[in-house]
């Protein structure tokens, strides 16, 4: 936290103790002495005079004030690291927050001609605030943002503010207002420096290899001096216009191996000044000896490379030395291939069941019954699953046959949801199936669109009750009656069965062999300790597809 005079000759010296842990920026007082913003337990501005006498300015309940600038008038502004507010400080000495930004630290300040601030704001831990600012301030409603990025603000003198722009870039170190009104921004991550322009546009300045850019001295022509961190070196950004450059894209992914069409951009090319572009392609993200090699692309913008899943393009610029051409926005066409849509799944479900028929492809092979007895659906339910890599929109038919048929019936075509139901009444008994045919159709000219389809296993359609029969009702000791029949459906098994006696409640009643699983069963029915008199019984059995059959039977126990 200490603050040393180097004089143009002779030793340096130390000027104030500070009595901080950090001194993180120095500027002029318009008295001969300097404001000085340090940091470590608390953020503080001092004012440090000629002679090294400290006077304490503004103490901030963040640990760092990183940012600080003097405008015209006397009024300090200073930016702080934690909360990422900025302090005002008037000639008079009084103190307010001008305004409160979405990110942790105000890195940068910048007085623009007409009296706007312009701060740099980042995150310094990487992560979203989770705070809300004031609705005064003008920042977003949510307080958050995306941690990966920096922003710089404009802001009002009467402290309404908004995000200018969204830097692309993890940080922004420097501002600094040039002769012409424009900014040179200095940022972080790989060191790219900008310039940006009042209304919120900018270009891009040198995107140099240089160590970590940290601070940045302007000169009057646009030009300047760049400290950076980390190797302690000093470069040299120029004000002369550059006769050649170049920009190269980064490899722009297709998702799918795709055939190339044109190159269009749009920007300016003063008289004696050219723009020209070449590209490469190829499948790999990032590009290696497998891709193609540079090529020109025609003055009309064709593309000849090879089709491939990515391209790259780089743009190259030629100037006079007075004026250069420039480049705003680059378009790359190309038709990816389109690939088939699939059916992933494909489910046929019946009256009395919980769980669709199983997918002719699923691992079993085949579907089974729910135990429980809920009230029939209005008729069989097809659903199914599908999707498209190309993210088309996607149509479907629907054909049946039974399983001994030759052809499939259309049932319902041009569907465009993922369900359909069908009443079965008109439709024969026995084992059927169902066909889906996905197409991308809608989103492609006929000679491109692509199909697919899928099968249903096999499900029994079946509408008739089986038939319950009492072969005989015989006596037996003390009252006692033997009950022996049968129960039988067409088309499907017989799922359970009970009796009723004299209207009284339903008891199960099992076959011979205790197991339902097949069209024909035999029952037998014991009943003991019946007093004398008439009985009337009733057996009903309910089918696989909730189809019930009953007969009656009237005996007397004498």
């Amino acid at each position: 936290g200490l603050i040393y005079a180097i004089p143009r000759d002779g030793e340096p010296k130390t000027l104030a103790r500070t009595e901080d842990e950090h001194v993180w920026v120095l500027i002029e007082d318009g008295n001969g002495g300097l404001y000085a913003a340090t940091g470590g337990r608390a953020g503080r501005v001092l004012n440090v005079s000629k002679s090294g006498d400290i006077t304490e300015v503004l103490k901030t309940s963040d640990p760092n004030v990183s940012s600080l600038i003097r405008a015209s008038d006397g009024t300090l502004y200073a930016g702080t690291d934690e909360n990422g507010l900025i302090y005002r400080v008037d000639s008079s000495g009084a103190v307010d927050v001008f305004y409160d930004t979405a990110e942790d630290e105000v890195k940068a300040l910048a007085l623009l001609p007409d009296g706007r601030l312009l701060a740099g704001a980042m995150n310094s831990s990487g992560l979203t605030p989770q705070r809300t600012p004031g609705a005064q301030n003008g920042s977003r409603p949510d307080g958050k943002r995306s941690g990966g990025q920096a922003a710089v603000y404009a802001i009002q003198p009467s402290g309404s503010g908004w995000r200018l722009w969204e830097v692309p870039a993890p940080s922004v170190h420097a501002l600094f207002v040039t002769y012409d009104g424009s900014v040179t921004v200095l940022t972080g991550g790989d060191g790219d420096i900008f310039r940006l322009y009042p209304d919120g546009s900018h270009s891009v300045l040198t995107t140099g290899d240089m160590a970590q850019p940290w601070s940045f001295l302007g000169d009057a022509k646009g030009g300047g001096w760049i400290a950076s961190s980390g190797g302690g070196l000093v470069f040299r950004l120029g004000y002369n216009l550059a006769r050649e450059g170049s920009l190269t894209s980064e490899p722009e992914d297709f998702s799918l191996v795709t055939r190339w069409g044109r190159i269009r951009w749009q920007g300016d090319v003063p008289s004696g000044t050219s723009v020209s572009f070449e590209a490469r392609s190829g499948n790999s993200e990032e590009p290696d000896e497998t891709w193609r090699a540079w090529s020109t692309v025609s003055a009309n913008g064709v593309l000849t490379q090879s089709s491939a899943r990515y391209i790259q393009y780089r743009a190259n610029l030629k100037g006079d030395g007075k004026v250069s051409p420039s480049i705003r926005e680059v378009t790359v066409s190309g038709l990816p291939e389109n690939v088939r849509p699939l059916v992933i799944d494909l489910n046929v479900s019946g009256p009395h069941e919980e769980q669709a028929v199983g997918d002719l492809k699923s691992k079993d092979g085949g579907g089974r019954s729910s135990s429980k007895n809920e009230d029939p659906s209005p008729g069989w339910t097809v659903t199914w699953t599908a999707a498209d890599v190309n993210n088309d929109v996607l149509v479907y038919a629907l054909h049946f046959k039974g399983r001994t048929e030759k052809t499939w019936k259309l049932l319902e075509d041009k569907i465009k949801g993922n369900s359909y139901t069908w009443e079965t009444d008109s439709a024969p008994e026995g084992i059927a199936q169902v066909r889906l045919t996905v197409s991308d159709s809608p989103s492609n000219p006929p000679s491109l669109a692509q199909k697919s389809e899928r099968i249903s296993a096999p499900f029994t359609i079946d509408h008739t009750a089986p038939v319950v029969n009492i072969a005989s009702i015989a006596s037996k000791a003390k009252g006692g009656v033997i009950v022996t029949g049968s129960t039988e459906d067409a088309t499907s098994y017989v799922k359970s069965a009970a009796y009723s006696l004299n209207s009284g409640e339903w008891r199960l009643l099992f076959p011979v062999d205790e197991i339902f699983d097949s069209r024909e069963e035999a029952i037998t029915l014991s009943l003991d300790a019946l007093s004398a008199g008439e009985f009337t019984l009733v057996i009903k059995a309910t089918d696989s597809r909730g189809n019930v059959g009953v007969v009656k039977s009237v005996f007397e126990v004498k």
